[in-house]
């Protein structure tokens, strides 16, 4: 159900087991509490003060700060990154699981931190299985210890989900995923490649900074729960 105070969203809903929305503004009680929503999710420019203090004021709380960056694609292909194939999804499931753990969902406590887990394993098996145009795996030690899905979008393309393996981290696979994905942006024709990662990420920000990312903005992600 969409007006022009929220939408219900559909896949979050099913996913948590409770009525999920991302609303327009902080003063959607009244069109949430009339959707039976039990949690809207609201993202405000991180520049614009005012809108952050109104939905604190609502009684939102401040989940993450998103942080969007972009770079042109790039057509050097790393030698190291290659198309997944079905044997790797069981092992990229695993590194999925504990991967993630800097994410917004992981923030509120009201999310079971084993539904949080499930959640990235999910978004790896359903990006194997088509939901997204490209998942793309790096190898460390003849097993795949790294992936990153991306997604072609109105005219750029977009990475969807990055992660090593814990055990295979310091040897530079996480930037070669990144560059994979900035190739096959280049090999679809699409001249620029999109991510977002969180304000608390400063690990991931260097990451995609070194590849030649800048950032493109900045927003403040604030859930409520309307039964509490």
């Amino acid at each position: 159900m969409t007006s022009d105070r929220g939408r219900v969203l559909d896949w979050d809903s099913e996913f948590w087991g409770v009525r999920i929305a991302e609303v327009d503004g902080p003063d959607a009680e009244a069109w949430a509490r009339a959707n039976a929503v039990a949690c809207a999710y609201l993202l405000v420019a991180a520049e614009d003060a005012a809108a952050a203090h109104r939905a604190e004021e609502h009684g939102f709380r401040l989940m993450d700060v998103r942080v969007e960056l972009d770079a042109e694609a790039a057509t050097d292909a790393p030698q190291g990154i290659r198309p997944h194939s079905d044997a790797d999804v069981e092992r990229l499931r695993q590194i999925a699981r504990t991967n993630h753990a800097d994410t917004r969902f992981y923030a509120d406590q009201r999310f079971p931190r084993e539904r949080c887990d499930e959640l990235y394993d999910t978004w790896v098996r359903r990006s194997a299985e088509g939901w997204a145009d490209a998942l793309l795996v790096a190898d460390a030690d003849g097993a795949p210890a790294g992936y990153v899905s991306v997604h072609e979008r109105e005219g750029h393309g977009s990475i969807g989900l990055i992660g090593v393996d814990p055990e295979a981290r310091g040897r530079g696979l996480g930037a070669e995923l990144v560059r994979g994905a900035l190739a096959w942006c280049s090999g679809h024709g699409l001249p620029e490649c999109r991510v977002v990662t969180q304000g608390r990420n400063v690990g991931a920000q260097r990451l995609f900074q070194r590849c030649g990312f800048r950032t493109r903005s900045v927003g403040l992600w604030f859930h409520r729960w309307f039964d509490a």
